[in-house]
């Protein structure tokens, strides 16, 4: 995939940077799904995928145009035209059990942008969009702000040290999960609906500890 000879420029520089292992997703024995998805991308082919399903626990299969590659903490996914279901799917890498091409040669949608797919998810989920305002403790506001959430999101100051976060997203489960995960160093303050939830979640944290 590169001319002669830069492979070995390549070698140069490949200590400058290193993948962190830590809660990454093992690949082994998967090396030909990806060498397979990567030449059906290359040669634009449709293929017939075996899929495995969380949503429902069940192997499925259908047909698909690979559209391309892209990692998210520590996995590797692929973004697929899913033309069974004639929609843009997520499949994660490791879940595909076999994919094989077929003698059909498709054209990427013309609308097709990755980032703008991804980008109002605050995970890789892309479900219906809503508001959210959270508060950020001060000690852990310097870490929060150092980083983009979403797309327009607004950070407002405290006396105090903390933040309001405010966004639009997508992906209420993992929105939940990342907001609990700070424990007392955050709490949603709209949607109440939200904050109800994680309230309802920590009070059973809480007595699996007692």
């Amino acid at each position: 995939m590169v001319p002669n000879g830069l492979g070995s420029q390549m070698g140069k520089i490949s200590g400058l940077f290193v993948s962190c292992p830590k809660c990454s997703k093992d690949y082994s024995g998967k090396e030909h799904v990806i060498d397979a998805c990567t030449e059906a991308m290359l040669q634009r082919k449709t293929c017939h995928v075996e899929y495995h399903s969380f949503a429902d626990d069940r192997v499925k299969k259908f047909k698909i145009n690979p559209l391309c590659f892209f990692e998210n903490n520590g996995g590797l996914y692929l973004i697929v035209n899913a033309t069974t279901f004639d929609e843009i799917r997520i499949l994660a890498v490791e879940r595909i059990q076999s994919i094989e091409p077929i003698d059909s040669i498709f054209d990427p949608p013309k609308d097709f942008d990755p980032k703008a797919l991804l980008g109002p998810g605050f995970d890789i989920v892309y479900d219906d969009p809503f508001k959210v305002k959270i508060w950020i403790s001060a000690d852990q506001a310097k870490y929060v702000k150092e980083r983009v959430w979403a797309d327009g999101q607004v950070i407002t100051d405290q006396p105090d040290g903390s933040i309001i976060l405010e966004m639009t997203t997508s992906g209420w489960w993992h929105v939940k999960k990342w907001v609990t995960s700070f424990g007392a160093e955050a709490k949603v303050l709209e949607p109440q609906e939200l904050g109800d939830e994680i309230a309802d979640e920590l009070k059973l944290a809480l007595k699996r500890y007692i």
